[in-house]
């Protein structure tokens, strides 16, 4: 059932006899490993119904981005391709999706742990829903989820026989198909096929004229589910998905000479230049490596989705994964076990510094495999009194990697083999992550309840790691092992009291963890670094309240965090054209903030929602490394908006025939925000509303709908991710979509 798109139950007043009573849908959460009503849920957590999805235009990661409050989305680091979903949530996450790094905010398919990011922005595709987890779930998640978590919850199988089709048509020459369909093979065991293919053209083009910002991507997912009785429920799920995309639209956004990089760049202007002037016809000013390839919103609005690259960029992946899960239930007792295995292979190409010249090219395949086990064993003791879950987990993580950068490409044959700036980088990891954990909730009245839990976490990490320059046979750093492993505890308590049916209170204190890495980008020749990990002592209160006989829910929750060893990327400039991507532990920091949400349904057609969340982010402390890379205590934290606001409305009209007409819209407020952690000016993203409506027909038998929707609807575009290569002079940004409007039609059997 839809979270908040939902229609109103209705009775009529036994008191009155005639005045009909309407309420919010009771909304149903597995926040804390078990089924509980969203408003007697003492956790932090915007769910969101997978109908509710659809008539907001919520159909992949990043547009989830603008659905709940104190949440960011986005593709990170461009070598991400422009598909990595990188989730911050209250102002923590990642922003390299990177094998040796790990995400900041767990995403979970299914109870499935995804632990690669990169490819991670697919289409949604037959969703039940999807809930946002705030602040650290050490606890019962564990692995990675210092921000938060994400869950996706897809629809499962139900023994009927039914389905349904839907086609999208828009601007780009967008051309959507998706559909399912469930039957039973028996009295015991369903299946269900779910399938979707999204095209769109790009956004702009480079100098070779290839799409920029195109989407491409096929999915597909299978279940077989089998129910034999009332303890038992299995089921087995494969799914894959096929990207095949330009990679996205982005810009030079700012040129800079200065005494750290004038060698350098003259060096491109007198050497490496005169091949592409020919080859392009290039005029003054465009045949000098200089500040007339700068393309800026302010000044040239939406052609900086136009590249002046050269380079054939791609954004592809073939992602593969089958999981097993299966629950069986006793006499309070319940006994999960989740087991799966996943396989993620991308090939990413990118030009970075978007000139007709090749200074910086990266190609990045990676081959990665995962395998986890999950096992929880939950019930109820003492009288129901004690709600407890104890289980275990692990995970093993396996792959390898290449990255090609020739930078300055063309160098060596120029300075007859004296200089030689091409990197080719050869890594592999494996690592095993294991831990146990449990959490009991114990009722000493029916109103006031303690949580205890804890979690007991062990991270091994082998990263081998090599450099060789091609060109030249240099092997600046051969292939060597580097070991690291972290061991920690990570404790949790909470209080819950209800002194009404209507109104819930309770306040926590928690512990988060990220486990450390190695440095992937060591361009240079200087060893990778091993990085520390990463914590958060998260303290939170919060209240859940009722109001007008169902008709109004407020949901609000404050915290404070203690942020310690933060992780953060940063470019160096090392000389000589050399530069070195890094991430360092930067010091100290707190987050203070808070988050309120209010649903309402004045009426049984009128459906009402409004979210606000604030951060005031800070860093207390800032190791000298940090310093040297651009962090300083002025600094403010990446991707964390002061303030997010969410309105959102929808009204139903009844028709004569039994058919409605949906409306519905939803305006995304967020106040600007950096894009890197050195806060580079030009990667500031300006405050920004996003608008998107909707109107849907849907006939009386509610078997067939047609739609007509438009996001970003006032076509405002801003930077929602970028980087900063001063030691070559230049700064890149990639940016949102425009203005975009789409037609749907669903059919349903």
């Amino acid at each position: 059932m839809p979270a908040t798109a939902q229609q109103a139950d209705s009775a009529q007043d036994t008191t009155s006899g005639t005045s009909e009573v309407f309420r919010i849908d009771e909304i149903t959460v597995t926040a804390r490993r078990r089924a509980e009503s969203l408003q007697r849920t003492p956790v932090s957590v915007t769910a969101i119904g997978g109908e509710d999805l659809v008539v907001r235009s919520i159909d992949s990661f990043n547009e989830l981005a603008n659905a709940a409050p104190s949440l960011d989305i986005n593709g990170g680091i461009p070598n991400g391709g422009g598909s990595a979903t990188q989730i911050f949530l209250r102002g923590v996450g990642q922003n390299d999706y990177a094998f040796p790094n790990e995400p900041g905010v767990g995403l979970y398919i299914d109870d499935v742990y995804i632990s690669r990011t990169a490819g991670g922005d697919f289409g949604f595709m037959d969703i039940e829903r999807i809930e946002v987890l705030r602040g650290p779930q050490a606890t019962l998640y564990g692995k990675n989820t210092i921000g938060g978590a994400v869950k996706v919850i897809t629809r499962q199988p139900e023994g009927d026989t039914r389905g349904e089709f839907g086609v999208t048509v828009g601007r780009f020459e967008r051309l959507d198909f998706y559909g399912n369909v469930e039957f039973p093979l028996s009295d015991t065991v369903f299946a269900k096929i779910s399938g979707a293919q999204r095209t769109r053209d790009g956004l702009g083009t480079n100098l070779i004229e290839q799409d920029l910002g195109n989407e491409d991507e096929a999915t597909i997912r299978g279940v077989v589910r089998w129910v034999p009785n009332a303890s038992w429920d299995v089921s087995l799920t494969s799914d894959y998905l096929r990207q095949r995309q330009n990679g996205p639209a982005g810009s030079m956004v700012h040129f800079e000479r200065n005494d750290a990089n004038a060698g350098g760049i003259d060096l491109i202007n007198s050497l490496l230049v005169q091949d592409e002037i020919a080859r392009f016809g290039l005029e003054p000013p465009f045949d000098q490596y200089g500040d007339a390839f700068v393309k800026t919103l302010e000044e040239d609005g939406k052609d900086v989705y136009n590249s002046f690259g050269t380079v054939e960029t791609r954004d592809w992946a073939d992602i593969f994964g089958v999981s097993l899960n299966a629950v069986w239930t006793g006499d309070n007792v319940t006994v999960t076990s989740v087991t799966s295995h996943r396989r993620y292979d991308i090939d990413i190409r990118r030009d970075s510094e978007h000139t007709p010249f090749d200074i910086v090219r990266v190609d990045n395949p990676e081959n990665t495999r995962q395998f986890s086990q999950e096992v929880r064993v939950s019930g109820l003791s003492f009288d129901e009194k004690l709600n407890w879950v104890v289980g275990a987990f692990g995970i093993h993580d396996w792959g390898t990697g290449e990255l090609f950068a020739p930078l300055l490409s063309g160098l060596f044959e120029a300075t007859g083999g004296l200089a030689d700036n091409t990197a080719f980088i050869t890594s592999e990891i494996e690592a095993y992550s294991l831990a146990v954990f449990g959490e009991g909730t114990y009722y000493f009245t029916p109103d006031f309840g303690l949580t205890l839990g804890g979690r007991l976490a062990y991270d091994d990490k082998t990263y081998n790691y090599g450099l060789s320059r091609p060109e030249s046979g240099q092997v600046p750093l051969p292939p060597e092992d580097l070991v690291a492993d972290w061991t920690e505890f990570l404790p949790k308590a909470a209080v819950e009291y209800t002194p009404s049916d209507d109104l819930l209170l309770y306040a926590s204190a928690s512990k988060g963890y990220k486990a450390g890495g190695f440095n992937a980008r060591a361009l240079s020749g200087i060893a990778p670094q091993p990085y520390d990990p990463e914590f958060i002592w998260a303290y939170e209160a919060g209240f859940k309240a009722s109001l007008a006989d169902g008709r109004v829910t407020i949901n609000g929750a404050g915290f404070y965090n203690d942020y310690t060893d933060i992780q953060l990327l940063a470019v160096l400039n090392l000389g000589g054209g050399n530069v070195e991507t890094v991430i360092e532990n930067a010091g100290e920091g707190r987050i203070i903030g808070g988050e309120l949400e209010i649903t309402a349904r004045p009426t049984p057609n009128l459906l009402l929602n409004a979210g606000l969340s604030y951060l005031d982010t800070e860093y207390t402390d800032i190791d000298p490394d940090a310093e040297n890379a651009g962090i300083t205590e002025n600094n403010e934290f990446i991707n964390a908006p002061e303030w997010i606001l969410l309105l959102g409305g929808e009204y139903t009209i009844d028709l004569k025939n039994g058919g409605n007409i949906l409306l519905r819209g939803d305006a995304t407020y967020k106040t600007e925000q950096f894009r890197d952690a050195v806060n580079t000016p030009q990667l500031l993203a300006d405050a920004y509303w996003n608008v998107n409506s909707r109107i849907a027909y849907q006939d009386p038998s509610g078997n067939y709908e047609i739609a007509f929707f438009v996001t970003n609807l006032t076509d405002e575009v801003y930077i929602t991710n970028g980087v900063e290569v001063l030691g070559l002079g230049y700064v890149e940004a990639y940016y949102s979509r425009p203005r975009e409007w789409g037609l749907s039609a669903l059919a349903r059997f």
